[in-house]
């Protein structure tokens, strides 16, 4: 009967060990989460871009827009997240058998990535994470010379798969130099380098057909929208960045890119294309109490 007993008592108090190191692990992943270092971002800079849009003209359009975003970065060496926009503008031409043609070009886009660290893959040295990346990007784009097809408006949402490598290049020791015959002392500084591959895995657009022709404005019921097209698995996209983090003493840091983003819709006809080099500086502000 005794035995009984404590049987009775030893599944009774299963549970409530399970409980317990659940609600442990769990306690243990919030303060872990809390602590992960948070920045928020802002960031200024420039591009070399260029697009071709087959549905009013085969012409190559070229500029170099200015870019503006805001970020907000939750990262550590296990895992990372990111959110934010950016917005790309400036006017983009062509000149063409004497022809000079100017376009308004605006680019908006939306993001949001999670990444983890692939501990086989990784070493003290070398930190390698892969995930995911949600892009969604609208061009508006104002072509006087287009006349009737004037205005052109896409919006195209891009899946990716994503992989990033961090190099740890950090000075360790403080150093005395030397150049000519000024001497001056390098401090100790946090400093990493970093490559990110995006691929897209599931690409659609939303788009008018060819040359932009609608019937609204016709029947004097005008729709921005209008025969606009949503296609899913259509078309190509593939981005790219480089980063130099370094940590300033006062925990912000300071980042200086190179970003690469190229993509174009389905299509036959009237596929849109385009690519962006794009250089930022991105200045990240630490937003722990610590």
């Amino acid at each position: 009967m005794k035995r009984i007993i404590k049987l009775i008592l030893l599944l009774l108090l299963i549970p409530i060990g399970t409980f317990a190191q659940t609600e442990e692990l769990s306690l243990s992943n919030k303060a872990i989460r809390k602590s992960r270092p948070t920045y928020i971002g802002i960031t200024m800079g420039f591009s070399s871009s260029k697009y071709r849009d087959f549905a009013t003209s085969p012409l190559f359009y070229s500029g170099a827009p200015i870019y503006f975003g805001a970020s907000r970065h939750r990262l550590d060496e296990k895992k990372e997240t990111h959110v934010g926009i950016s917005l790309s503008s400036g006017s983009y031409s062509n000149e063409y058998n004497r022809h000079t043609a100017e376009s308004s070009v605006q680019v908006l886009s939306g993001y949001y990535s999670q990444l983890f660290k692939l501990n086989k893959l990784s070493s003290d040295k070398l930190n390698v994470k892969a995930g995911g990346l949600f892009t969604t990007t609208a061009n508006l784009r104002i072509n006087e010379s287009l006349q009737n097809n004037a205005l052109g408006i896409e919006l195209i949402p891009t899946l990716f798969g994503s992989i990033k490598l961090t190099k740890d290049i950090s000075r360790k020791e403080e150093k005395q130099k030397k150049f000519i015959f000024i001497k001056y002392r390098l401090k100790e500084r946090t400093r990493n380098l970093s490559f990110n591959l995006n691929i897209g895995l599931l690409n659609s657009s939303l788009r008018n057909g060819f040359a932009y022709a609608g019937q609204s404005s016709i029947l004097n019921d005008a729709k921005l929208f209008d025969r606009y097209e949503f296609k899913m698995f259509s078309g190509f996209r593939m981005s790219s960045a480089l980063d130099y983090t370094i940590s300033l003493s006062n925990k912000n840091k300071v980042q200086l890119s190179y970003l690469w983003d190229a993509y174009k819709t389905g299509g036959e006809l009237d596929q849109f294309n385009m690519i962006m080099h794009t250089f930022k500086i991105t200045l990240l502000f630490n937003t722990n109490n610590k």
